[in-house]
């Protein structure tokens, strides 16, 4: 069921093009948490650490939709079947 949530985030995440207001919350975080580096390191070190961190933050995003996907679709059962 997994690998099925997956390519429905897979999909979704291509439609949006990245760039839904989530997207864009993290895109944000993630260049305000990276400004002192940015300073420090020079252009090609720095660009590799970024990356590394969005890499980081798509994981988690699918991972946390699975998870709520299920969530809410066990909790949409549990509904159902106590709606007799």
């Amino acid at each position: 069921m997994d690998k099925r949530i997956r390519e429905l985030y897979n999909a979704m995440a291509q439609t949006k093009n990245g760039m839904d207001e989530v997207s864009k919350e993290i895109y944000e975080k993630i260049m305000e948490l990276t400004r002192s580096e940015k300073k420090a390191m020079d252009w090609k070190e720095y660009e590799q650490y970024r990356d590394k961190l969005f890499l980081i933050a798509s994981i988690a995003e699918e991972g946390g939709f699975v998870r709520g996907f299920r969530y809410a679709s066990e909790l949409m059962a549990e509904v159902f079947q106590g709606a007799d």
